[in-house]
């Protein structure tokens, strides 16, 4: 087992800014043993193989290992639809994709709406101040998720607290989210009476259609794929989109000269992008994917049955794909990052992050066109990038 500085690499990553790091393993150790056990992968090719080759890497939710006990790398999550196979996955994958994808197209109006209403205080508070732009990021992105699944706005300080407890407990470091499982149990049991009420008095949002869906055909739909299903969407549905908000408002500020991407639709996408690769904001996937035999990645032999680790965040510097990669550099061609994972498990929401993010920042854009930091914002640590504080102030140029 290798060492960056004197630690396990692992720590550093989730102590302080973990590109360094990268960098330093993909040019000395692209496939790392980690103390335990598990490997990280931080050159790109080997990241996308591990993600796009379904049938040479598994993920680990029905997984059990090659004549050993069970082995499950975040148990909290292991049954949310990232964490299964076929015919499982494709199962819950294909019950609510085109459906979601529906529900997101359908409320672009309403994002607006609520962008515009979030947004106002915060510009009433920069006449006479500061504002901190962490609860205009978290509110955009959780008010929508609660509002495709038809979850009652009452209940937004609840979600938040269960997501933020769960969160954690995804990633390939041990000991983190110590109360994860006791927040998936009360957040399952949320939603499960959230089924139960759909069934007396179903609605238009989402929830009520996959519980249509589950009544019309339950050997298509499951029970309790229907209960993964909106699990999976809630907790993946915004800490990740909040993450991107606070890193695009940050790098706008940083970068007043590529904020003109912004004034236009197809620049804001290619903007949004930049962000992801940039500094992705989740930087592993949430789940390891398992190989189902020896394979060679980087020149190094990783064993069956091992836990292997895609660091999206390395992937998305890596000089071998992304010249000049740690420059912010929107409308880049060549080839994709990989913040949405790919293959099978392409994030389900890229769609949403990309309405999510454009919306919100096309906005400030066009509102405060002179935002400016108040304080040097404060960077999360861990597999959850973004920030906890990004306090900003208006300025006349």
């Amino acid at each position: 087992m290798g060492t960056i500085g004197s630690t396990d690499a692992l720590t550093d990553v989730h102590s302080g800014d973990p590109y360094p790091v990268y960098e330093r393993l993909r040019a000395t150790e692209p496939v790392y043993l980690c103390g335990t056990g598990s490997y990280l992968l931080t050159r790109y090719t080997d990241c996308q193989r591990v993600l796009t080759e379904r049938e040479c890497f598994l993920a680990p939710g029905a997984h059990r290992p090659f004549g050993g006990k069970a082995d499950r790398a975040a148990p909290v999550l292991s049954r949310v639809m990232s964490s299964q196979n076929p015919p499982r996955h494709t199962r819950m994958r294909t019950a609510v994709a085109r459906r979601f994808v529906e529900h997101v197209r359908r409320q672009q109006t309403w994002l607006g709406g609520l962008c515009d209403q979030l947004l106002a205080p915060v510009v009433e508070t920069l006449r006479h101040g500061v504002a901190d732009m962490t609860a205009l990021a978290e509110a955009v992105p959780r008010d929508t998720i609660m509002h495709l699944l038809g979850l009652p706005p009452a209940d937004r300080d609840l979600v938040s607290r269960l997501v933020a407890d769960i969160f954690p407990t995804s990633g390939p470091l041990p000991g983190q989210g110590c109360g994860g499982a006791e927040a998936m149990r009360q957040l399952t049991d949320y939603l499960q009476a959230e089924v139960v009420r759909r069934r007396r008095a179903p609605g238009d949002d989402l929830t009520s259609e996959l519980v249509r869906a589950h009544t019309d055909c339950p050997q298509a739909l499951p029970h309790d794929e229907l209960v993964s299903i909106l699990t999976g969407l809630m907790v993946a549905g915004y800490p990740q989109i909040a993450a991107g908000i606070e890193t695009g408002i940050v790098l706008m500020m940083r970068h007043p000269e590529r904020a003109v991407f912004l004034d236009g639709p197809a620049g804001a996408r290619m903007f949004v992008d930049e962000v992801l690769r940039y500094d992705a904001p989740v930087q592993f996937t949430p789940a390891p994917r398992i190989p189902t035999r020896a394979v060679v990645l980087s020149g190094v032999t990783v064993p069956a049955g091992a836990q292997v680790w895609p660091v999206l965040g390395a992937a998305n510097r890596d000089p071998g794909m992304f010249p000049w990669p740690d420059e912010f550099r929107p409308g880049r061609d060549g080839a994709r990052h990989l913040s949405f994972g790919g293959g099978a498990h392409h994030c389900l929401g890229a769609e949403l992050v990309h309405l999510e993010m454009s919306m919100v920042l096309r906005r400030l854009r066009r509102r405060l066109p002179d935002l400016a930091p108040a304080r040097q914002p404060v960077q999360r640590l861990g597999r959850l990038r973004g920030f906890t504080s990004v306090p900003v102030v208006r300025v006349e140029r």
